[in-house]
């Protein structure tokens, strides 16, 4: 299972459980003990950050968007995506049409 930080709104106190992605957000801040307060963080190398589903859905869709646009002008980057044995076996199949 995944590890989660978690925010209370109510009191800024932040910290991580373990949980399954289709587990509901804690709805109770275990310093304050306030209800209804608490957000689910997303944790990156470079610091956290705070998405809803569909802000996440978008980046992502934006990500793939992005590295299909440099799969196709990059070989090396369509290389390292597909494998480079797929890689040289399409290459080959396409120089002997």
């Amino acid at each position: 299972m995944p590890t989660y930080e978690h925010q209370c709104q109510a009191c800024n106190y932040e910290w991580e459980d373990l949980f399954k992605i289709s587990d509901p957000v804690p709805n109770k801040c275990p310093k304050c003990n306030k209800k209804g307060k608490v957000k689910r963080l997303i944790s990156w190398c470079r610091g956290t950050v705070e998405l809803s589903s569909a802000e996440a859905s978008a980046k992502l869709d934006e990500d793939v968007r992005k590295m299909q646009k440099e799969a196709y002008t990059n070989e090396n980057v369509l290389a390292n995506i597909i494998g480079e044995d797929k890689y040289h076996k399409n290459e080959l199949d396409r120089t002997k049409k």
